[in-house]
């Protein structure tokens, strides 16, 4: 009798001990489910709250385009002829001459965002041609109806032409020339004063340097002060700001013909053709995309 209480007892010790070791590693199990579950929460969590963020984000900068910015298109909400896999694309802003922005779309179309988030990564964009020619223009209020029917789904904007870690477009290697040309300290000076956000005149004090730069004849400065005439704080003085394009133009400055050509089809009594026939006959060397206008060849002396 007593070695079988003995046994029993054993045997009622080793079962408690068995259940406490069951529990132990039932409550360390239920313990590491609930740190996955938790882990998976502020994960989630913190991917919901970058995504309101980018998203917020997107909406301010489509209120205020900068040159340089880069957008991420859903590229099946703007073309209907497109391959399975061509979805996604992305886009840069080129030039924006008053209301309108210029962008060129990327050369290439992905199947996901990621992938198209990821050749910014890896550095195509700092390709020379990785950016069709084709040059896009919109109205912000078209941006905005872009965004609207979702076929703008982001926006971001590079810092010093950086975005994701790489190049948004090939890296200048030149140094600046130590050359003597009139007009260019102006043109710099007012490129100060414009990006001084802390200063009250900051406008003024570009347009009086800029002015001075484009009496000057540097074509740069005509073309900055030609965008200051754009604005509200000038009225949006379309003449004004064609007369300083064309000084530019007939400086064969590409960028100043391209905006002459965006801001004349906003004035009544513009000319295309009477432009480009006016830069040809004065030696400029014009190259402009799909022409709607004839021109005929400058005459010879």
């Amino acid at each position: 009798m007593l070695i079988q209480k003995l046994l029993r007892v054993e045997y009622l010790q080793s079962n408690q001990s068995s259940i406490k070791s069951w529990l132990s590693l039932n409550l360390v199990a239920n313990l590491i489910k609930a740190v996955v579950v938790v882990f998976i929460l502020l994960y989630l969590t913190a991917r919901y709250q970058q995504y309101n963020a980018e998203q917020n984000a997107t909406e301010q900068l489509l209120t205020s385009p900068k040159v340089n910015d880069i957008y991420f298109l859903d590229f099946r909400l703007i073309s209907d002829n497109l391959r399975p896999n061509e979805k996604y694309r992305v886009a840069k802003i080129f030039d924006i001459t008053g209301d309108i922005v210029t962008l060129r779309y990327g050369d290439l179309l992905f199947a996901n965002k990621h992938s198209a988030e990821d050749s910014v990564r890896f550095g195509q964009l700092r390709y020379q041609d990785y950016f069709q020619p084709e040059r896009i223009n919109l109205t912000v209020q078209e941006l905005q109806q872009w965004r609207a029917k979702e076929a703008i789904y982001l926006v971001k904007r590079p810092k010093l032409n950086k975005l994701f870690g790489n190049y948004v477009g090939p890296v200048n290697q030149s140094q600046p020339s130590m050359q003597f040309i009139q007009g260019r300290r102006e043109y710099y000076t007012g490129r100060a004063h414009l990006a001084n956000s802390l200063s009250e005149t900051s406008i003024e004090d570009a347009f009086y340097y800029f002015e001075k730069s484009a009496t000057l004849g540097y074509s740069l400065g005509q073309v900055s002060l030609a965008e200051l005439y754009l604005t509200d704080e000038y009225g949006h003085d379309l003449e004004s700001s064609l007369y300083w394009l064309e000084r530019a133009a007939l400086q064969s400055h590409k960028p100043a013909i391209l905006k002459y050509g965006i801001i004349c089809q906003q004035v009544e009594n513009c000319n295309l053709g009477d432009f480009y026939q006016m830069l040809i006959e004065n030696g400029v060397n014009l190259k402009v995309r799909e022409m709607p206008v004839k021109l005929m060849p400058a005459s010879v002396q």
